[in-house]
C-alpha cells in the first residue's frame, strides 16, 4: 500500500472513532432537531439544547458531549 493511502486510512479510522465532534467538520452531522419539530421549534441556542440534553439535568436523550459547542450547527440539517 501507498505512503498517502496508509495515511488517508488511518486519519479515516481516527476520525471515525473520535465521535461526532470532529466528524462534523467532515459533513458527518448528529442527529437532526427536524425530526422533531413540535419539541425544539424554540431551540437556537446551544444554553437552550443543553437544558434537555445535559447529563445532570437529561429530559431528553443524553449528549455525550455536553462541553462541545454548536449544537444547532450540528444537529439542525
Amino acid at each position: 500500500m501507498g505512503k498517502w493511502l496508509k495515511t488517508i486510512l488511518l486519519l479515516g479510522i481516527i476520525s471515525f472513532f473520535t465521535g461526532c465532534g470532529h466528524l462534523a467538520y467532515l459533513g458527518v452531522h448528529g442527529n437532526s432537531i427536524k425530526q422533531y419539530p413540535d419539541v425544539h421549534e424554540s431551540a437556537r441556542t446551544d444554553a437552550q439544547c443543553l437544558e434537555c440534553h445535559h447529563p445532570d439535568n437529561a429530559q431528553g436523550p443524553v449528549t455525550p458531549h455536553p462541553d462541545f459547542t454548536g449544537c444547532i450547527k450540528c444537529h439542525n440539517d
